[in-house]
């Protein structure tokens, strides 16, 4: 047997063992996240369950009830993956889902935080394995996406032959087993891949779309069968995701492309290849068309909108105003992690030197990539171009400009949405990393292996782990702080806590822990508040959760449970200091806003103090705000945060114009100071004329007073602060606004509370 037949033999037994390998990994992610927590797939597998139960294909209305259309956005969403999920679900008894899908109506949805409360819903004992009934019929749901996933990684090997296709040297066989690495051990890709969610079906479609244009590509035949294939796999991606329409650009490129002859870059036989490339695009197009156009037929007769776009907006939201580029450009590193990993519904993250590690060796590929072009322009010069790479940049620029353009419009900054590409990322990771040597290819490759095994382990399943019967230590401040006097000894009680942080800045959270018990079994599931208050009752910071960092649903537990919880809370970067703070804590029923009340008959206990103040500087103080139009917020100063209607209340605010950005400042702006209350009704508004001169001229001080309106009712009020540039056919477009860590703000600024009594 000769070395290239004992290499093939080789090459295709580790194909299979990585496809095996890849099989079972999905279906840890699988197993390690429990139902409804991958991301929108509480929202996803309603549509699936609607389909299996006979209910056809929803219909989206503006202002829908989740009792009415649970599956919120996704119902525009094109059908082919849920019929195939409803399918294979169908058999299963799933009434009972409504059961096990109890929203965690506080959760922290697409928020890492620090103290927990990342579970989208409040687990129930039916869901626990063996499963039954519609948890079974969820997880086999979930096997629709580990097999599709599965072919998705064959295909990347497919495409990866297609690039190197008649190498046989044994640097190209890693080279192909590679890619199956790269992108079956992303570990966001094995989490997707594990969960209910169209994308698999999308990106499955389209990595065998682009195998078979690479196929045309090498071919050089436009027959008839080639262009239907690539027509039922447009039409068929196309009822997975409406984006997967782009592969008639691709098709189109590469049949295009086989008309050309390459070393003369000539069209030889230009009227036949012309008429043949004209026959073919015809039939991709109808074939297409038979298969999906009847879906986008449907969009256009329910919504006027060929792609259901519209109807989709209007459930999950639009950004308002659309987002710019310096915008999605301060999102860029949480892009960029939500290609690696950020798991549950995007607020499970992994340690920060993960990401860092796996983006260097992105970075050492892209430098191998380079090099490897460079070298290949020496030796063949800039005209011998490989038309399969121009139709992978093709692809993955169409991709990335879509992508682009449909986060301007909704919040969707995540690098996942580039999986439809995973075969060329993943093929431009194996052979940037394999030209920069061998040994940094398979140490990239076991790098990812590691953290895609371990990512289930380690941080997925730990964060819905409930809290154990036990406190975890014993803490100073005794409190026995009974809430619910309606039993004896009370519902719950807030034993003891810790004494937090003596001093706060800025921009830090506070961190507090606290131990409970339950006296008596609670009637309903309770949720818990924490704030930090001044001196006049205004709260400057607030966490709310259910107990156990959100999992608990305390009505399951039996009198004489206890658990451990710990809050972290985060003080405004603009909040304004110095300042006195204490701990304010509560019971309260979240559906009706009630609050358990203390024997005492106050709702909450209030103990220790917090000092806020300005951390020191060593230099010059960032700017607290940074305009998109070139102004700075350099500071602002707040006499009294008490109030009486009726009274003049000034606001000091200081601003400047960033040097490097005056060339932004084109005409005069507008300052607008604002008081509201949490139902945005406005009791106090001042403007003032910013003229272009003065701000070019440098920082000064500008003071606004407001007359609070004497019908002000007591309570908390938002001090506003929005820049806005009149302009006679727009309005009053407001200039948004970073804060000194480059978060994105808004274009409506909260400064600080007040109080008006």
């Amino acid at each position: 047997m000769s070395d290239i037949s004992t290499r093939e033999i080789r090459e295709k037994r580790s194909v299979i063992l990585i496809l095996i390998a890849s099989f079972l990994l999905f279906n840890l992610y699988s197993v390690a996240t429990p139902l409804f927590e991958a991301s929108d797939e509480l929202w996803h597998y309603p549509f699936v369950q609607h389909l299996a139960t006979g209910g056809g294909l929803p219909i989206q209305r503006k202002g829908q009830t989740d009792a009415e259309a649970p599956w919120r956005q996704e119902g525009s969403q094109p059908p082919l993956y849920y019929a195939l999920a409803a399918l294979v679900s169908a058999p299963f008894d799933s009434s009972n889902w409504r059961e096990i899908r109890r929203i965690n109506v506080q959760g922290d949805m697409g928020v890492p935080t620090r103290d927990g409360n990342a579970n989208a819903m409040l687990h129930t004992r039916a869901e626990a394995f063996p499963w039954t009934r519609a948890a079974l019929a969820a997880h086999v749901a979930r096997l629709v996406s580990v097999l599709l996933s599965t072919l998705t990684v064959f295909g990347v090997y497919l495409v990866a032959r297609e690039l190197s296709w008649g190498k046989n040297e044994n640097q190209y066989s890693q080279f192909r087993l590679a890619s199956m690495i790269f992108s079956a051990f992303v570990p966001m890709f094995a989490f997707i891949s594990g969960s209910i969610n169209n994308d698999n079906a999308s990106v499955t479609f389209s990595t065998i779309g682009l195998w078979w244009a690479l196929r045309l590509l090498r071919m050089g035949k436009l027959s008839d069968k080639n262009a239907a294939i690539a027509g039922l796999i447009t039409g068929l991606g196309a009822l997975s995701k409406s984006s997967s329409l782009g592969l008639l650009g691709v098709f189109g490129l590469a049949a295009a492309f086989t008309t050309v002859n390459w070393r003369t870059w000539r069209i030889e036989d230009f009227t036949l290849k012309s008429k043949m490339l004209v026959r073919w695009g015809l039939i991709l197009a109808t074939v297409t068309t038979l298969i999906s156009g009847w879906w986008f037929v449907r969009n256009v007769i329910l919504y006027g909108d060929l792609l259901g776009w519209t109807a989709f907006l209007d459930v999950v939201g639009r950004r308002v105003p659309p987002a710019t580029l310096a915008q999605l450009w301060s999102e860029r590193e949480g892009f960029i992690w939500a290609y690696w990993g950020v798991f549950g519904t995007l607020n499970v993250i992994m340690p920060t030197w993960i990401y860092y590690l796996l983006n260097g060796f992105a970075i050492l590929a892209i430098v191998g990539l380079i090099w490897a072009a460079i070298q290949h322009t020496r030796k063949l010069g800039w005209g011998a171009i490989n038309p399969a790479i121009v139709l992978c940049l093709f692809f993955l620029t169409l991709t990335f400009s879509g992508l682009i353009r449909w986060t301007t419009l909704t919040p969707a900054s995540q690098g996942r949405l580039m999986f439809p590409c995973i075969a060329i990322l993943a093929a431009g990771m194996a052979y940037g990393l394999g030209r920069i040597h061998r040994v940094a290819l398979w140490l990239g490759g076991a790098a990812l292996v590691g953290v895609a095994i371990a990512a289930p382990l380690v941080y997925i399943a730990p964060t819905y782990a409930k809290p154990a019967d036990e406190w975890r230590e014993r803490l100073p401040i005794t409190l026995n702080a009974n809430f619910g006097t309606g039993n004896a000894g009370g519902i719950v009680e807030l034993s003891e806590a810790s004494t937090g942080p003596a001093y706060i800045a800025p921009g830090d959270e506070a961190i507090i822990q606290f131990n409970w018990r339950l006296n008596a079994v609670p009637p309903k599931n309770y949720s818990v508040f924490v704030h930090l208050v001044d001196q006049n009752n205004v709260i400057l910071a607030q966490r709310d959760m259910y107990p156990g960092q959100g999992s608990l649903a305390l009505s399951e537990h039996a009198s004489g449970f206890r658990w451990t919880d710990h809050y972290a809370l985060r003080i405004s970067l603009l909040a304004p200091p110095p300042k006195t703070l204490r701990w304010r804590v509560g019971v309260y029923d979240f559906e009706s806003g009630q609050r358990l009340k203390l024997p005492n008959g106050h709702d909450f206990v209030e103990f220790g103090q917090v000092q806020l103040q300005a951390k020191p500087q060593n230099s010059i103080a960032p700017a607290l705000l940074n305009f998109d139009n070139g102004i700075i917020l350099q500071d602002y100063s707040v006499p009294q945060n008490r109030l009486r209607p009726g009274a003049n209340y000034s606001v000091t605010v200081t601003l400047g114009v960033a040097p490097e950005k005056r060339n932004l400042l084109q005409h005069d702006e507008n300052i607008s100071i604002q008081l509201l209350d949490d139902q945005a009704r406005k009791v106090a508004q001042r403007d003032l004329t910013l003229p272009r001169a003065e701000l070019l001229a440098g920082a000064r001080p500008r003071t606004l007073t407001l007359d609070i309106a004497k019908d002000a009712p007591p309570g908390e009020y938002k001090l506003l602060m929005v820049i806005y540039t009149p302009d006679d056919k727009r309005g009053f477009p407001k200039v948004v606004a970073y804060d000194s860590r480059q978060q994105f703000m808004g274009d409506q600024i909260e400064l600080t509370r007040l109080r008006v009594e």
